[in-house]
C-alpha cells in the first residue's frame, strides 16, 4: 500500500471514530484498543494506530498503557480557558484580515447560517457541529493554516465535551446572523464584539465550564 493510500486511510479512520464518537456511540469512560478499531473499520494495524496517534496529540484521546485510550477529560478551567482563547484568536483575526473576505465568502456564511437555522433545537448535535462549520469557515478565509489547525483542535475539545456531557442541552444563543450583518456593512469592531459574544455565550449556559481557580479572586 502506498504512504499517501495509507494517509487517506488514516484521516478516514480518524473522522470516521470522531463522528461516532460525538454522536454518543460510545460512554465517557470507554476504552478504545487497535483490535477494536481494527475490527471495526475493516482496516490494518497502521491507519488505526496513526489515527489513535493524532487524536491523543489533538487531546481528545489520552493513551492508558496496557489498556488502550480513553477520553481526555479537560478539566472546567481548562474549558473556559479553549474558550476565551478562542475569543482572543477569533477576534483578533477578524479585526486584522476582514480585508481578505470576499462577497462570494459572504455569501456563502450567510448560507451557512440559513442551514443552521433549519436544524431542529431538539438537534443539539447537529446544530453545535454546523455552529463549528461557521466558525471554521470563517477563519479559514483569512489563509493562516496553522491558525486554523489550532483553532480546530481547540474546537475538536469542545466538541467532545459537549457531545458527551451537554447533548441534552439546547442553546438558544446564536450571534452568527447579527455579527454577518455588521460584518457585510463593515462595521468590524461591533461584528468582532459580536463573534466575541457568541463564542463565549456558552460560558452563560454552561455549569461546567468555569474560570480557574487560580485566576479567580
Amino acid at each position: 500500500m502506498s504512504s499517501n493510500q495509507e494517509n487517506s486511510l488514516k484521516h478516514q479512520v480518524y473522522h470516521a471514530l470522531f463522528s461516532d464518537i460525538i454522536k454518543g456511540m460510545y460512554p465517557f469512560d470507554y476504552i478504545f484498543t487497535e483490535k477494536f478499531l481494527i475490527d471495526k473499520y475493516k482496516v490494518s494495524r497502521a491507519p488505526v494506530r496513526e489515527a489513535l496517534t493524532m487524536m491523543t496529540e489533538n487531546k481528545i484521546l489520552v493513551s492508558i498503557p496496557r489498556q488502550g485510550y480513553k477520553f481526555m477529560q479537560p478539566s472546567e478551567g481548562k474549558l473556559f480557558e479553549i474558550v476565551k482563547f478562542r475569543s482572543a484568536l477569533e477576534c483578533s483575526f477578524l479585526e486584522n484580515n476582514h480585508c481578505y473576505i470576499k462577497k462570494a465568502d459572504i455569501d456563502t456564511l450567510w448560507e451557512l447560517c440559513d442551514r443552521y437555522d433549519a436544524i431542529p433545537p431538539s438537534e443539539s448535535i447537529t446544530r453545535w457541529s454546523t455552529n463549528c462549520e461557521f466558525h471554521l469557515k470563517l477563519f479559514t478565509l483569512y489563509g493562516n493554516e496553522y491558525a486554523r489547525t489550532v483553532l480546530e483542535n481547540a474546537m475538536n475539545i469542545q466538541t467532545i465535551f459537549y457531545a458527551l456531557k451537554m447533548k441534552s442541552h439546547i442553546f438558544t444563543v446564536d450571534l452568527h446572523r447579527a455579527m454577518m450583518d455588521y460584518l457585510e456593512k463593515g462595521q468590524i469592531s461591533t461584528a468582532s464584539q459580536l463573534l466575541k459574544a457568541d463564542i463565549e455565550s456558552i460560558l452563560c449556559v454552561s455549569p461546567w465550564i468555569t474560570k480557574p481557580e487560580s485566576d479567580r479572586e
